[in-house]
């Protein structure tokens, strides 16, 4: 097992039960789920492999955000529910959240494992003089399969929020 990664798997099942506990209010939910997004992007970035046989990225996906998601569709859907107005311009908002996020996160993961995707912009190209710097010593180089699952598995994320746009 991964020294690196032991104690941030612990802090991320503390923050799972966070999220999940009715008597938070949803700004401690929304802390919560911030610093489980933080946690779970450095262990992806940090030891990739160690990672994916621990399954953060669906994790990340599923505890971060596709249970809020699927939550604020339900709450959007209900034509009884007095706030739907107010819970629709939420959902808006959280999706662009998550697509800033996977967007952000493929661009470090390309960026830190040299992975040359044709869809993606350099950084350099959006006016972005540095990348946001990561310790490289720290991190275990994985796999090229690997690296190339990471990356499609943030482009089907963003297609997943890409197509909730729409609805």
């Amino acid at each position: 097992a991964s020294f690196v990664c032991l104690q941030p798997s612990r802090q991320a099942e503390a923050l799972k039960a966070d999220m999940t506990d009715f008597k938070l209010g949803a700004a401690e939910v929304w802390t919560s789920r911030q610093v489980l997004q933080d946690l779970y992007q450095k262990m992806l970035v940090t030891d990739l492999e160690y990672a994916l046989d621990k399954k953060v990225e669906q994790d990340l996906w599923n505890h971060a955000f596709k249970n809020q998601i699927t939550t604020l569709q339900s709450q959007a859907k209900n034509r009884a529910n007095p706030n739907r107005s107010e819970v629709q311009a939420n959902l808006s908002l959280f999706l662009e959240a998550a697509s800033g996020f996977y967007t952000q996160l493929l661009q470090e993961l390309c960026t830190v494992f040299n992975v040359d995707l044709p869809c993606r912009v350099k950084s350099s190209q959006l006016g972005i003089i540095s990348n946001k710097q990561t310790n490289t010593s720290a991190i275990v180089k994985p796999q090229p399969s690997s690296c190339s699952y990471i990356c499609q598995h943030c482009l089907v994320h963003l297609g997943d929020i890409g197509e909730l746009f729409v609805y």
